[in-house]
């Protein structure tokens, strides 16, 4: 019994000095150490501002320019329009414009068989306005006639312009809704020369009142107006002033042909 006691003891002795070897003297134990308080908040006092002194008086403002007195307006007197309805010789201008355009060497009269017309006519927008015709010296006094009494009963006639301006060409002309008199050539296949040629035939408004022959319609804008019973301004039909002027005196109206029917044009025999 005495040498088990001995023996735990030694078994012991020796634990103990094993564990006292294996310790390592440089390792810093572990403290506990309490974290420090936080400080208490200082508080400053609020900044005193000094309020903005007044000013001692309020800035002088400079006084706005007074406005410049409006212009006077010259009050002119309003002037009365004075219809024009003139006729002259070629003058030499009108000669040089239209030589090689619609007045030809072959022309078989020289340019006295013409005359040149000025005369006043109410456009599509109601306003009085000036334009030109070429024809026959012989009838110019009763073309100035025809063309007066239009204008007095207010009859819209779109432009008056030398068929030269469009190259005497009757498609650009109709086109353009021109009415126009003078321009030498001959009637379409064949040698005879047209009315036109002499000075003695003229178209109006070839819109408002086109040339049909068939299924072909002069210009192609005049379809809009094939219905003669819905008249509208610038047509011509029986019975209005246009027609009265020409047929009046003796003038033949392309309207009452049966084929064509040429509602824009007028003829002198």
């Amino acid at each position: 019994m005495l040498s088990v006691i001995v023996t735990v003891i030694g078994i012991a002795a020796f634990t103990a000095a094993i564990a006292l070897l294996s310790h390592n003297p440089t390792e810093t134990p572990y403290v506990y150490i309490e974290s420090e308080a936080e400080p208490e908040p200082v508080y400053e006092p609020a900044l005193e501002i000094e309020p903005t002194p007044e000013p001692e008086s309020e800035p002088e403002l400079e006084p706005e320019p007074e406005p410049e007195p409006e212009p006077e307006i010259e009050v002119v007197e309003e002037i009365d329009f004075e219809p024009i309805f003139t006729r002259e010789p070629l003058p030499d201008h009108i000669i040089a414009q239209i030589e090689g355009v619609t007045f030809h060497e072959t022309t078989p009269f020289d340019h006295s068989f013409l005359t040149y017309l000025t005369v006043t006519h109410v456009n599509f927008y109601g306003e009085s306005t000036i334009g030109h015709l070429i024809v026959a010296d012989e009838i110019g006094d009763e073309v100035l006639e025809i063309f007066e009494e239009i204008f007095e009963y207010g009859f819209p006639i779109y432009s008056i312009r030398l068929i030269d301006y469009f190259d005497a060409s009757d498609y650009y002309s109709m086109a353009a809704n021109n009415s126009h008199a003078f321009n030498f050539r001959y009637i379409a296949g064949t040698n005879i020369i047209s009315r036109h040629g002499f000075g003695m035939a003229i178209d109006i408004n070839p819109i408002q009142n086109p040339y049909i022959r068939g299924n072909t319609i002069w210009p192609a804008a005049g379809a809009y107006y094939l219905d003669r019973e819905y008249v509208r301004p610038g047509m011509i039909v029986p019975g209005s002033v246009v027609y009265y002027a020409f047929i009046g005196r003796g003038w033949i109206w392309g309207g009452n042909w049966t084929s064509p029917r040429d509602y824009h044009h007028f003829e002198r025999r």
